[in-house]
């Protein structure tokens, strides 16, 4: 059958399903070729999966991209820039404040931890720990100091998680004898292997005026 009528066809497929898996195109091409599966998927322009180890494809004319360049369609997920390895450097360099693992996780609604990994291996990526958390962050110097202050100024902006200002206070409580200081509180929470940092710790004391208290129990 000559390869236009079988463009068009596999075309038509797309629009009434959206979505195809590699059995699909075979099927619709009546051929188990692997080489003119791709050849005509090319023709389209079409996209795979950066989820689901690049399975599913679409249409670029499909695709409803959000303004990050992302399209799920149910828990199937297709990106502008291509894979999910090319897809988090995008996502990072475009992003004022670098994005922890679990901030992606959340927009791409994928497992990333793995990829991150292999990006900074790589020197792809790089990234620093902020309030004991990786962020991570462009491999330019000048780019990456930007996005590792605004970082550190939202955390200072943002709430406090419930979790952290209940393992300060307790703690504060723990290791109290009279008046506790800051610094030793942080220093519990190291000892106990809490991620909670010193200005944590010092956020929570002042918003709750424990500088100004005496702490403790009376002998």
């Amino acid at each position: 059958m000559p390869e236009q009528p079988l463009v068009d066809k596999l075309r038509e497929v797309f629009f009434k399903r959206r979505i195809l898996d590699i059995k699909d195109v075979y099927k619709t091409l009546r051929s188990n070729s692997r080489a003119t599966a791709y050849r005509h998927l090319k023709k389209l322009d079409a996209l795979s999966s950066y989820s689901h180890a690049g399975k599913y494809y679409t249409l670029k004319a499909i695709a409803q991209f959000d303004e990050d360049g992302l399209w799920h369609c149910g828990e199937i997920g297709f990106s502008k820039y291509g894979t999910l390895m090319n897809t988090i450097v995008h996502l990072i360099s475009v992003c004022d404040s670098g994005k922890s693992c679990s901030e992606l996780e959340k927009q791409q609604r994928v497992y990333v931890q793995n990829a991150l990994l292999t990006l900074v291996r790589t020197k792809k990526l790089s990234r620093q720990v902020v309030n004991g958390v990786y962020v991570y962050v462009s491999t330019d110097p000048d780019k990456s100091h930007r996005q590792i202050q605004n970082r550190s100024l939202q955390e200072k902006i943002a709430p406090l998680p419930d979790w952290i200002i209940m393992h300060v206070l307790v703690a504060t409580i723990k290791c109290a004898s009279g008046h506790v200081t800051e610094e030793e509180v942080a220093q519990f929470l190291k000892k106990q292997g809490s991620s909670v940092t010193l200005d944590q710790v010092q956020r929570v004391f002042k918003h709750y005026s424990l500088e100004k208290k005496t702490l403790g129990f009376a002998p």
